[in-house]
């Protein structure tokens, strides 16, 4: 990549993702074909080919980069990776299956005269799924949001949606303090873009259900929302105070 901070970043974290991965890639290519963005794929150990297979379909590309982290902690974990790695003026991080489709970095840059964070929202009253989740995903992800929310912890309609956008600053101060390295890290990463007072905007999207999710409703859902609550009432407790006092 030259040295000038490119406008775009788009990280994608991806553990074994050997399926579903070069389909995406091929995807980016087609629509991405000329514009000097930045792409990071972070990859974490796991049981297939992933590296590997990323690294054949990119090529020779120069746009993108295979971010191999040495241990597996989480998609949290490699999110946090890519995200203080990347060097665009927006960064965004969508999933390896690319469930929200790629003109919507286009359709999300048109508000970013008006924010710091852009985060999509699949309960948006303009969002449209065209391919709905199973219903013990999608039951499990509202439980959460239910859940979330009556514990105070967010006031957002869906911070799971796997497709938001930040300005390079307010990625650096958010997730240079994001702890959770699971599934949680969107609900901890969104209260500090509130306690640090980054402008939210939610945003409607368009999302399909690709088969080959890692997510386990049950286990991975309680112990995310236990993990995503105690993580939101400590970003209150300690980042408050230190904005207090700065003022």
């Amino acid at each position: 990549m030259p040295d000038q901070a490119p406008r775009v970043s788009i990280v994608i974290p991806a553990r074994n993702e050997e399926r579903r991965l070069p389909v995406s890639l091929r995807e980016i290519r087609r629509t991405f074909p000329s514009e000097a963005w930045e792409f990071l794929i972070v990859v974490e150990p796991g049981s297939d080919r992933t590296g590997e297979v990323a690294r054949r379909e990119i090529g020779g590309d120069p746009r993108f980069e295979i971010v191999a982290n040495p241990t597996a902690h989480g998609k949290g974990y490699a999110v946090r990776s890519g995200m203080l790695r990347a060097r665009g003026d927006w960064i965004f991080f969508m999933d390896a299956d690319l469930s929200v489709p790629l003109r919507f970095v286009h359709e999300f840059l048109r508000s970013a005269d008006h924010a710091d964070v852009l985060m999509g929202s699949r309960r948006h009253s303009a969002s449209r799924i065209v391919n709905r989740q199973p219903f013990p995903r999608e039951a499990a992800g509202r439980v959460f949001n239910r859940m979330l929310r009556l514990a105070g912890a967010t006031r957002f309609s869906d911070t799971q949606c796997g497709f938001k956008a930040f300005r390079r600053a307010a990625a650096r101060e958010i997730f240079s303090r994001v702890r959770q390295e699971g599934f949680g890290f969107d609900v901890e990463a969104m209260a500090l873009a509130e306690v640090l007072g980054f402008r939210i905007i939610e945003l409607p999207v368009e999302w399909a259900d690709v088969s080959g999710s890692k997510l386990r409703p049950l286990q991975d859902g309680v112990s995310s929302l236990v993990e995503a609550i105690l993580a939101v009432r400590r970003v209150r407790r300690e980042y408050t105070k230190i904005c207090q006092a700065s003022e």
